[in-house]
């Protein structure tokens, strides 16, 4: 039992929560790129929180459902439509053997996630369903492809307070944990950091996103490579930033400023080119707290 993959978009991929205990083989992390959306998905269906999802970048999907299931579609808005016909996104819907589900061109945001009660039953590789391209770890679907799944008949017809729906069209400040490199940058190259408005670029995708503004200047000293991690900014020879992402390597040479905090991540995830963000600090004792309430609510664990 399975969705048949009709159309298959331009990037679409099954995604769980991430690669997480492989970092120190060199393997990114991986996983959704939009943690919130992902979350309430599998919330919505009484899944785990590690469940797979299909992850649809930018639209142009076709899914026929050969099972008798429930299903829900949070993240951006793709016009996602069942048998030609609008359906509400961001609550469980009931869905049956036959049923055609398609995602059209993007209204608002980039991604939009599919999850399916139980999840879906790809191949675990590296102990999770994540696809990595960069990395040649599964592949995107195509058409033609399945992807398999167990029909449920538990009714789950939850939804989210409207609160909780996020905003995808409006500007972004992303919290910042300055990394033990902060104090390398001057003053001066702190305040031009924090104190203006980035614009996000075309170079932006999976592995990181690149932002254009007024370029900080830094020493143009070559550093060893060494570890780094999701969120991380790297400040680039150019003196503007690189936001690392979901599929970045596990090592650079660039210096970096902090790491964004891992839950403002699920909004830059949806923000388009042109779309405008700033930086502020966040302490860690703030972010903590705050990363632990979104964990417990939705019982994220390993």
């Amino acid at each position: 039992m399975s969705f048949k993959v009709v159309k298959s978009g331009f990037l679409t991929t099954v995604q769980d929560y991430g690669r997480l205990s492989h970092g120190k083989h060199g393997m990114s992390q991986s996983g959704v790129m939009d943690e919130h959306a992902y979350c309430w998905g599998n919330h919505l269906l009484n899944n785990h929180f590690n469940d797979a999802t299909v992850e649809i970048t930018f639209g142009g999907v076709e899914l026929e459902t050969q099972i008798d299931t429930f299903i829900a579609v949070t993240g951006a808005d793709l016009n996602f439509k069942i048998n030609n016909r609008p359906v509400q996104m961001w609550h469980g819907i009931r869905v049956f053997k036959g049923d055609v589900l398609s995602w059209g061109n993007p209204k608002k945001g980039i991604r939009a996630y599919l999850a399916v009660k139980g999840g879906f039953n790809t191949s675990v590789l590296f102990d999770s369903r994540s696809v990595n391209l960069r990395e040649n770890i599964g592949n995107k679907l195509c058409d033609g492809d399945q992807l398999p799944c167990v029909g449920h008949d538990e009714e789950v017809y939850q939804f989210i307070p409207p609160k909780y729906i996020p905003n995808y069209s409006q500007d972004i400040t992303l919290r910042l944990l300055p990394s033990y490199q902060f104090n390398e940058f001057s003053i001066n190259q702190r305040d031009l950091f924090f104190n203006q408005t980035y614009t996000i670029t075309n170079a932006n995708d999976r592995t990181g996103c690149r932002l254009s503004g007024a370029p900080i200047v830094i020493k143009k000293e070559r550093m060893i490579s060494e570890g780094i991690s999701y969120g991380s900014v790297e400040i680039a020879t150019d003196g503007l930033p690189i936001i690392l992402l979901k599929d970045a390597p596990s090592i650079g040479g660039y210096p970096k400023i902090g790491t964004v905090f891992s839950l403002d991540l699920a909004k830059l995830a949806q923000r388009q080119p042109n779309s405008k963000l700033r930086f502020e600090l966040i302490s860690i004792r703030d972010a903590q707290k705050e990363r632990k309430k979104f964990n417990d609510f939705f019982e994220i664990g390993f």
